[in-house]
């Protein structure tokens, strides 16, 4: 009886992480040529991004200076993905000033993401 709880507990708590995973899964790292050019022009004339990471346990806010950015087609894979200071980014945890306020990339450029404010709360910003 001990051995068969053992294994209904492994089993829901397994069924558990596939449900709740995607939830943390990359939803703006490789993204389409279409969306992928769209967020290169929202970001061309940014000087620096927030990296901040809504569904993630860490919930701080970090500064990174834009030195190089472009854009890159993901080897063997029909995407693109955008590259900031020589490695990939996910646009769904990316912000970058706008018209005075820190918003969203991948919701700038139009690509469809969930669970990710569209701009960052001066809360969030520690103001």
């Amino acid at each position: 009886m001990k051995h068969r709880t053992k294994i209904l507990s492994f089993a829901t708590l397994f069924l558990l992480g596939c449900i709740t995973m995607p939830a943390f899964a990359d939803q703006a790292a490789w993204v389409s040529r279409n969306e992928a050019s769209r967020a290169l022009r929202e970001l061309a004339e940014a000087t620096s991004i927030k990296h901040f990471c809504a569904p993630c346990d860490d919930q701080s806010v970090t500064d990174e200076a834009i030195e190089n950015i472009g854009l890159f087609r993901v080897e063997g894979q029909n995407y693109w993905e955008i590259r900031v200071n020589g490695k990939g980014i996910d646009l769904a945890y990316v912000y970058f000033q706008k018209r005075g306020k820190w918003v969203n990339a991948a919701m700038a450029a139009r690509i469809k993401v969930s669970g990710v404010p569209k701009q960052l709360s001066r809360a969030q910003l520690g103001r």
